[in-house]
């Protein structure tokens, strides 16, 4: 087994170490890793360590495995757990380096000196002092009992507007995991390929959405819904129920599913994602007309380009910019629950 280590980013910090199995381990700053931290970063470091087999550790294994752990903890819990994969050069200056401690009229010098700088075209990356930190070795780093993490019960909510976000900048949370997680982790590393590629996709679907969320609102959306799509077709076996008589243009001459106003076989995929949530996430009154709005909402994108508000120039209403934005949420609450649910399942 061979041991490799990766710096990854979290948008609550880190405390307290992570360990699952003998698979990977997520560990905070170092004594001999503590960088400089400007109060407007808003993603943490940490320590990913996890393991291969000796005879699979090659590059492509090691760029896999990077980027599949901080996505499955992304969607198989309440936070955020990301790489920098995106390396496109840009223009910028460097932020004053500041403890979080601070008064608020500090920020006007702080505009100032920011003023001062000069911009540089520069590559986002950031990589420790030390070029050889991410060392094969063969055994994860040793951590204190005192220094590993309890895990909570559950999480409750996943995803929810009106409390502490953790998928945003939250310097005065803690990354606490819970059991539900490391249930999901148990039931992801026993799957068989082709349930692990499909629970992967959903879930990368799930991560993307988040990172998105605050910057391209109707591709945050597509991805969530997309998220639960790949879900419902994952634990609904309708595939033989359903007839082509032709396989070019997919007419269907029978199907589980039919058209409420003129009774004519569908596909169903939208009565089939409501059927996934009303079972894995929730049968209440308001979720299922939730469901009925994230779908209309997505019919608007998809088929006539009516993006959401936060994105286009022509529209600025505020009140269907304030549903706009429930919905994401609850989108992605919805899609996390689903997840876990589906995982906890079997």
């Amino acid at each position: 087994m061979a041991i490799f280590r990766i710096i990854v980013f979290t948008k609550a910090p880190l405390r307290k170490a992570f360990r699952y199995k003998d698979v990977f381990q997520l560990v905070p700053y170092t004594k001999d890793f503590k960088p400089e931290v400007s109060r407007y970063a808003v993603d943490y470091p940490c320590f990913l360590e996890y393991s291969l087999p000796d005879d699979n550790c090659d590059g492509k294994a090691q760029w896999d495995k990077d980027r599949e752990i901080p996505v499955i903890l992304t969607a198989f819990s309440i936070y955020r757990v990301f790489i920098y994969d995106f390396y496109a050069s840009s223009w910028g200056v460097r932020f004053p380096v500041f403890s979080y401690d601070y008064v608020e009229n500090e920020l006007k010098e702080d505009e100032k000196d920011i003023l001062k700088e000069e911009p540089v075209f520069y590559y986002p990356f950031f990589h420790y002092k030390d070029p050889t930190h991410k060392l094969k070795g063969n055994s994860f780093s040793e951590v204190a009992e005192a220094d590993m993490m309890t895990l909570r019960k559950q999480y409750g909510v996943y995803f929810d507007l009106e409390q502490d976000r953790y998928d945003i900048r939250n310097d005065k949370a803690e990354i606490t995991f819970s059991e539900e997680t490391v249930k999901c982790l148990d039931a992801y590393f026993a799957m068989d390929d082709k349930k692990q590629k499909k629970i992967y996709s959903a879930a990368r679907l799930i991560s993307d959405s988040i990172a998105l969320k605050y910057y391209r609102h109707s591709l945050s959306f597509m991805a969530g819904v997309a998220a639960l799509e790949t879900l419902s077709d994952m634990v609904t076996n309708d595939k033989d129920l359903i007839e082509e008589d032709c396989h070019s243009c997919h007419h269907i001459i029978s199907s589980p599913y039919t058209c409420p106003q003129c009774g004519r076989p569908i596909w169903g995929v939208t009565a089939k994602v409501k059927n996934f949530l009303k079972e894995y996430v929730s049968s209440n009154d308001e979720d299922v007309k939730n469901y009925n709005r994230i779908y209309n909402l997505r019919s608007k994108i998809t088929h006539t380009g009516d993006i959401f508000t936060g994105d286009s120039i022509y529209d600025s209403d505020e009140d269907r910019r304030d549903k706009e934005n429930k919905m994401e949420y609850k989108l992605i609450e919805y899609a996390r629950r689903g997840m876990v649910s589906v995982m906890m399942k079997g």
